[in-house]
């Protein structure tokens, strides 16, 4: 017999934009159920959020745009303002996922949040 379906959390909120395209948000509240979920959202509370908010931080500064944009500018100046920050530990190796996976969710999410300050202060 087969397993009943997974009920889904209900997302905080969600929308279609004009070309039909479904927006789901969510949060650690209701975050999606199924394999490797709670890891992906393990990832996005302790390893996301922080270096979020730290390039937040800079991006609001004076000059904050031109750092960050430098620092955005590939993966390997990512993972080497991580190792400042000291996500890699005390010896601040470079992590390889790192440059090969987080930089691509990292730049993808930052710049999104750009293009939001930008069509929000015109």
């Amino acid at each position: 017999m087969p397993r009943p379906e997974t009920e889904q959390p209900v997302p905080l909120e969600r929308f279609h934009l004009p070309d039909g395209t479904e927006v789901n948000i969510i949060d650690e509240t209701c975050w999606p159920v199924g394999r490797g979920q709670h890891a992906a959202r393990d990832f996005e509370i302790q390893r996301m959020e922080p270096i979020i908010e730290n390039l937040s931080n800079i991006y609001m500064k004076p000059n904050g745009p031109k750092k960050v944009k430098e620092i955005l500018s590939s993966a390997s100046n990512l993972a080497r303002h991580l190792s400042l920050m000291g996500v890699f530990g005390e010896d601040g190796k470079d992590d390889t996922n790192a440059r090969k996976f987080w930089y691509k969710k990292i730049n993808s999410r930052f710049q999104t949040y750009i293009s939001c300050i930008k069509n929000t202060a015109s």
